[in-house]
């Protein structure tokens, strides 16, 4: 039986969908059947899509607004500013009393910030005519105080999509100081993005996403709609989700392992803190699922541990690694494995390896069934990738895979994932 063509799985930057006056984005992907799968690269998972494309880009022309019907998923674009912005409003809350959220955001709030972000947008990309001159756009986001910069300063943790494409960014901490930001880099896969200002600005203190618990309490922090020092509260709904679709561009998968929240997100609050009990960072929110392009009970944070890792990288390198075995792959159903005779209903299946990688290393070969990592369950891509994105560039893990009908081990490495794919 002749295979679906394989998907080889890429993280490059996406520009900013077409938007119609609406302002959502035209290009909404339909529903698709999970029975039918298509090859993805095994440094990625290939989760269940979803309907509706995601919002990104840190200059968005078309404001917010409501959808026709349907589920739409949204990377949390900055608030466009309006052009006459109200009058600042500070707000300092200190901890008194038992109230949990109270104290968490008493204890997270001096460092978080807000992120206004400048630039221009050209014509060509934007609904105006083609004669038009170029003009200017701005929009706002959220930070958090990540560490003391050598030489003085502070660094910032935020999402890619809120500084990419920005020309000039000014910081306002929760005192009202401004200060001028210059981008230390950014990581497109992960949404994480670091810049710098020169001012002292208490670093966050880190909490443990992998000690997070379903149902546990979260509380976020940041500028929804550009309403600076914002509070909201919720649970953690879910642990691990994979975001496909989530820059509504082919082979795009940059969300992945992410923690879900029923706490209100906004535009805005994107880059902002998700922090416990205890005001410890927990993850940074990223995107929404929504019909209106606003809080629907249904957000998504780049956990903790992800967004430390790749901004110790860019703080250190100017950029970020990220794990790879390389090869492209599907998930196996029960009716994929009755349609080729596999010996298992699951797992991931190998399609296609990639030139010079450590899978072709260990000699991974087309057919071969991955059902277990490091002892850990693999019941489809989803998974493999989940467990290959905890790991670290230069670790070692040990894979069960079926090749011709038998189960054995293959131990390799893990690579790093080339600039190109």
């Amino acid at each position: 039986m002749e295979h679906d063509t394989p998907e080889t799985v890429g993280f490059e930057e996406p520009g900013v969908p077409e938007t119609p006056a609406s302002g959502l984005p035209a290009d909404a992907p339909p529903q698709t059947d999970r029975s039918e799968q298509t090859p993805s690269s095994a440094h990625q998972a290939s989760p269940p899509r979803r309907s509706g494309p995601i919002i990104a880009g840190a200059l968005v022309v078309a404001l917010f607004a409501g959808a026709g019907g349907g589920v739409a998923a949204y990377l949390l674009a900055p608030t466009l500013l309006p052009d006459a912005a109200p009058a600042e409003q500070r707000i300092t809350i200190e901890a008194t009393g038992d109230e949990p959220v109270t104290a968490a955001a008493a204890v997270a709030m001096p460092s978080v910030v807000n992120i206004d972000v400048s630039g221009v947008e050209e014509a060509a990309e934007s609904d105006l005519p083609e004669e038009h001159p170029d003009v200017p756009s701005a929009a706002s986001g959220s930070g958090v105080a990540y560490r003391a910069a050598e030489g003085g300063g502070t660094y910032i943790v935020t999402n890619d999509h809120v500084i990419a494409d920005a020309d000039e960014i000014v910081v306002t901490d929760y005192r009202g100081d401004r200060y001028d930001a210059e981008i230390v880099g950014s990581d497109p896969e992960t949404d994480i993005g670091v810049i710098r200002v020169d001012a002292d600005i208490a670093p966050i203190e880190l909490g443990d996403s992998e000690e997070i618990e379903v149902g546990q309490l979260v509380v976020v922090i940041g500028s929804p709609f550009g309403l600076e020092l914002s509070v909201s509260s919720g649970v953690v709904s879910a642990m691990h989700r994979s975001l496909p679709d989530s820059l509504g561009a082919e082979n795009k998968y940059p969300l992945v392992d992410v923690v879900q929240t029923d706490a209100s997100i906004n535009p805005g609050n994107s880059g902002g803190a998700m922090v416990d009990r205890e005001g410890k960072l927990i993850g940074i929110p990223a995107a929404i699922f929504s019909n209106t392009g606003a809080a629907d009970g249904v957000g998504f944070a780049v956990p903790v541990r992800t967004a430390s890792r790749v901004a110790d990288e860019i703080i250190e390198t100017g950029s970020a690694r990220h794990p790879f075995l390389g090869i492209v792959g599907q998930t196996v159903t029960p009716l994929f494995a009755e349609e080729e005779g596999l010996p298992v209903e699951e797992g991931a299946y190998v399609v296609e390896i990639t030139p010079g990688t450590e899978a072709e290393k260990a000699e991974l070969r087309t057919g071969d069934i991955i059902v277990s990592l490091d002892g850990e369950r693999i019941r489809g891509m989803d998974d493999l990738i989940l467990e290959v994105r905890r790991r670290r560039v230069g670790d070692t893990v040990t894979l069960e895979l079926y090749r011709d009908g038998e189960l054995i081990e293959v131990e390799m490495g893990v690579g790093v994932k080339p600039a190109d794919l």
